[in-house]
């Protein structure tokens, strides 16, 4: 498996890794998770966290692969990495749709790192044949809001609260998706 799927230079020039998160990441994702401001963490989790302990970051970043996807985007300082970004999907149980969630650290915003996130997560879940990504959204976060926008999600109402928008959008079919689709239906007749 290729390790890093996307090298970049942010705007100051720092070079960006994106790669799929590994549970040993834990650490020093507890560390960057704890440097994020209250704002950022109730546009994340939809609460104030005083702190995150162990157990909650184990929760977060050991995933099952088949049902989940989990990236991290890292900087380097001192030949260590340090994790500045986050974004995931996990497939539903009806196997068609998956909801995506994507975090950045407060320095890291408006930068474009949550634009590449969203569409390496939306690339993955259509490659794995999955047809609808939907997520939750706090109404007041206007950032999001606009991503989701300009990648084409629909902005509906959600039924989790007064307070928060839900996004969605149809996943393209992968070629080979469009193919089988196609063999099947010629079969048929």
């Amino acid at each position: 498996m290729k390790e890093i799927l996307q090298r970049w230079r942010a705007i100051d020039g720092t070079w960006l890794e994106m790669r799929r998160m590994r549970p040993s990441d834990a650490p020093k994702v507890k560390e960057s998770l704890n440097r994020l401001s209250p704002d950022a963490r109730r546009s994340r989790f939809f609460a104030s966290i005083a702190e995150f302990s162990d157990d909650a970051v184990r929760r977060l970043v050991d995933v099952d692969p088949r049902n989940e996807y989990l990236l991290v985007v890292t900087r380097r300082d001192n030949g260590m990495e340090i994790p500045i970004a986050g974004g995931r999907f996990v497939q539903q149980n009806d196997g068609t749709d998956c909801t995506f969630s994507l975090l950045i650290g407060d320095p890291w915003q408006g930068q474009g790192i949550g634009r590449r996130l969203l569409k390496a997560l939306m690339r993955e879940a259509s490659r794995r044949g999955l047809r609808r990504m939907c997520g939750q959204v706090l109404a007041g976060n206007r950032p999001m809001l606009a991503l989701a926008r300009s990648l084409r999600f629909a902005i509906v109402d959600s039924e989790q609260d007064a307070g928060v928008v839900e996004v969605q959008r149809q996943l393209a079919a992968t070629a080979w998706q469009r193919w089988r689709a196609f063999l099947q239906s010629a079969w048929r007749r």
